[in-house]
């Protein structure tokens, strides 16, 4: 099992040079600096990357034998917990509308003098 993430769309235009006009308008402290800790995500992204291809097996076994613990649980002892957490996997979460609570024509449930 490999994981290959989804390349990101480039989202600047043909010919436009975002970061070369960002490193040409620092000074050049603040750019050994920037390059400094670019290198060092880079280097710390590399390892990370290494690392989950390393124990990408390991981990997705786990996480399957995790999933069949808790199916165990739901099944055997009727844990409404476990069950919710399988269901919530396999069926999904129903889409949650909060449109409701961001509308700002409606008005509150309560007048300000029910707070007091």
């Amino acid at each position: 099992m490999n994981f290959n993430p989804k390349k990101p769309v480039n989202r600047f235009k043909p010919g436009d040079t975002p970061y070369k006009d960002f490193l040409a308008k620092l000074s050049p402290e603040e750019r050994a600096v920037h390059l400094k800790k670019r290198a060092e995500r880079k280097a710390m992204k590399k390892v990370m990357k290494e690392l989950t291809e390393e124990f990408q097996e390991e981990w997705a076994a786990e996480l399957h034998n995790a999933a069949w613990k808790v199916l165990m649980k739901a099944r055997d002892k009727s844990d409404p917990i476990a069950f919710a957490a399988i269901w919530d996997r396999i069926v999904g979460k129903p889409k949650v509308d909060d449109d409701h609570l961001v509308d700002p024509e409606r008005p509150l449930p309560f007048k300000d003098e029910d707070l007091d």
